[in-house]
């Protein structure tokens, strides 16, 4: 997209979880800014010649970080707002007029964001709970960042993380509990609401190893704080190994 003011309306259409720069003085109002804390995520510095999954990408911030770094890039993606992991009550308000018409749009901000960019980004729209790596593929790494609050069964996911890896997973998530060395996962969970476990760094390190991973390491501990302050949460960030 050439003309710049065609851009700026077309970014001003859309919701942005990510502050990303497309260039040309546009920025996405996202209300993650996660540029200054990328080196928090383990990444490495070059992926040429890796193939990458990025589960559950938001509007692509990482994918396109690592495909910056030489990565070949899929995501898995929701096939849809209504697809999210949400209680009876929650799929039947979607189901209404009222519903659909606050459902947010997903998928266009990271097409608007990859054609921008020129990414060679690939896109898978499965719930990650269908992922199937026969029809879906394995990758070198399985990169996955504030996925696993939202799901009502996390250990199941990373099962098929676990299933998708080839090399090694980076998972981050919001944890609750830094201190305690039991692993407990603290529940937030409503009728209305899209978040569910916060887990402690144990229970983190744990679930790891019982989606199967035979190794897995800490990264660290960091804050993320959303734009005007509206959201603030400790994460915590693991490599884990096949």
């Amino acid at each position: 997209m050439s003309d710049r003011g065609a851009l700026a309306q077309a970014v001003a259409a859309l919701d942005w979880y990510h502050t990303i720069d497309l260039g040309g003085g546009i920025v996405t109002p996202g209300v993650f800014d996660l540029r200054p804390l990328v080196s928090k995520f383990g990444i490495p510095e070059r992926l040429d010649g890796k193939t990458v999954l990025d589960v559950g990408p938001g509007n692509g911030f990482f994918a396109f970080e690592m495909e910056a770094r030489g990565a070949d890039v899929t995501t898995v993606e929701l096939p849809a707002w209504e697809a999210h992991d949400a209680s009876p009550v929650l799929k039947s308000f979607y189901a209404s007029e009222e519903g659909k018409a606050a459902a947010l749009n997903i998928h266009d901000a990271l097409g608007l964001a990859a054609r921008v960019k020129d990414s060679r980004v690939k896109r898978q729209f499965v719930n990650i709970y269908d992922f199937d790596p026969a029809v879906h593929g394995r990758y070198d790494i399985v990169f996955c960042a504030a996925v696993l609050l939202h799901l009502t069964d996390p250990l199941r996911a990373l099962y098929r993380i676990f299933s998708a890896t080839r090399e090694m997973a980076l998972i981050s998530t919001p944890i609750h509990d830094e201190a305690s060395g039991e692993p407990r996962a603290d529940f937030r969970g409503t009728s209305t609401g899209h978040t569910f476990w916060l887990p402690n760094r144990t229970c983190l390190l744990q679930w790891a190893r019982a989606a199967g991973f035979a190794r897995v390491e800490w990264i660290e501990t960091f804050d993320i704080t959303g734009r005007d302050r509206q959201f603030h949460d400790t994460h915590g960030a693991l490599r884990a190994f096949p």
